[in-house]
């Protein structure tokens, strides 16, 4: 006989609760609560096994009420009472009806799934039965604990544009290929990734960052968005609200919390100089990477944002630098600038503009469009360091050194 699995219903709506009593699964059991009692539902966790709470959203039962009434307000304010008390009990929403709004609101108050009210028995049942393990995680995303977390690269760039987005992108492609991998996109222009993927996403960074305890794999599956690679994509709002900030110790909290769930995040941090936010957020990652090209705009600004972060004894440990737009033929060439920037090269990306215009049209990445390409073959060969060399690659000398640089150098000019 299956073990019995409970849930409490908050609830006084005579139709709802023959619904629900209706049910004729025997292993699921409602415990019926009339008044948005937070001491009662938490003596109930305590006292039984309870494996999720039943919201019913009385609000929306009259269509003449809108979404955002007095009512539903406060019921909103009761569930992320639940959530933020208990972040380990799944919160569902019962309602009639339900429209976009409604559902991102209760969403970002912490609800994990939503039921329509006189839904069919088997459609209930499993959503219920998504929820009849507290802290289940998906399959996919068992393996990253312990010693096993997750690494995390960072991007950064001093000038804002479309080359660092583009960047991050493809190199979160190539590593989804082999491993569970997140991009978080907080680059300028803000959320130029979900534009560049031909994607939308009603959750964001910034939701994250409000609503820390209830990040876990169930929001992650439901409301981060999901390219069709696999990759999942956390991005800053197009227009973030001008009040929004950054607690230090909510940086350590939101990175620890996604590093259990992916085994690669990749952080967009294009045309971010905001000095006191890179030294917080690059003092919690894995690697940099700096992306600069050949001008000399490019080259002063990563060099000052650089020389800034050195100042503030930020260890930029594991860190090297990426040259985009790179033309053999052309000066400062890539040892000048390496050695000005104290930093190894760990790529050198062509130009390619007809392809990367194409992808940045089409929504279709690079890899989609010409797998061959010198571009998406630098991405890969960039993809292959950050997951399997942990440590920067051995810097050679002399012949050798010279040979590998002709190499390189020959097949940008190819490109």
């Amino acid at each position: 006989m299956p073990d019995s699995r409970n849930y409490i219903v908050i609830s006084n709506g005579e139709d709802c609760m023959r619904w629900l009593r209706n049910v004729s699964d025997h292993a699921t059991k409602f415990i019926f609560v009339e008044d948005q009692n937070i001491p009662k539902v938490l003596q109930l966790v305590d006292a039984v096994k309870i494996n999720a709470v039943l919201v019913h959203l009385r609000s929306q039962d009259y269509r003449q009420e809108v979404a955002m009434s007095p009512a539903f307000l406060q019921e909103v304010a009761f569930i992320e009472e639940i959530s933020s008390t208990r972040p380990d009990l799944p919160v569902l929403a019962l309602a009639d009806t339900a429209d976009e709004q409604l559902l991102l609101t209760i969403m970002r108050a912490g609800v994990r799934d939503f039921i329509r009210i006189g839904s069919k028995e088997n459609e209930l049942l499993a959503i219920l039965g998504r929820q009849s393990v507290r802290n289940m995680l998906k399959p996919e995303m068992t393996l990253n604990t312990g010693a096993a977390a997750g690494k995390i690269t960072a991007i950064i760039n001093a000038r804002p544009g479309p080359d660092t987005v583009m960047l991050a992108i493809h190199l979160s492609l190539a590593m989804q290929e082999r491993e569970s991998t997140l991009l978080v996109d907080l680059g300028t222009p803000h959320a130029d990734s979900l534009l560049f993927m031909g994607m939308t996403s009603k959750y964001t960074f910034a939701d994250v960052m409000r609503n820390l305890g209830r990040v876990d794999a169930t929001l992650i599956d439901t409301g981060f968005a999901k390219h069709k690679s696999g990759l999942t994509v956390l991005s800053m709002p197009e227009d973030p609200e001008e009040d929004f900030q950054v607690a230090p110790a909510d940086i350590y909290t939101v990175l620890r919390t996604l590093r259990k769930y992916f085994s690669q995040i990749v952080i967009n941090l294009g045309g971010v100089t905001r000095v006191d936010f890179l030294q917080l957020l690059l003092s919690a990652v894995d690697r940099t990477i700096v992306v600069a090209e050949q001008s000399v705009p490019s080259c002063k600004r990563n060099y000052e944002l650089l020389k800034a972060l050195r100042s503030q004894k930020l260890e930029l440990q594991n860190t090297g630098l990426v040259l985009d737009h790179y033309l053999s033929r052309m000066m400062p060439d890539a040892d000048s600038i390496s050695s000005s920037f104290e930093l190894p090269i760990l790529g050198l990306l062509p130009p390619s503009g007809m392809i990367r215009l194409a992808a940045t049209n089409t929504g279709d990445s690079i890899f989609e469009q010409s797998a061959k390409s010198p571009y998406a073959l630098r991405v890969r060969e960039l993809a292959q360091i950050v997951l399997e060399n942990r440590e920067q690659p051995p810097q050679q000398t002399g012949i050798m050194a010279a040979l590998q640089r002709m190499l390189v150098e020959l097949r940008l000019v190819k490109s």
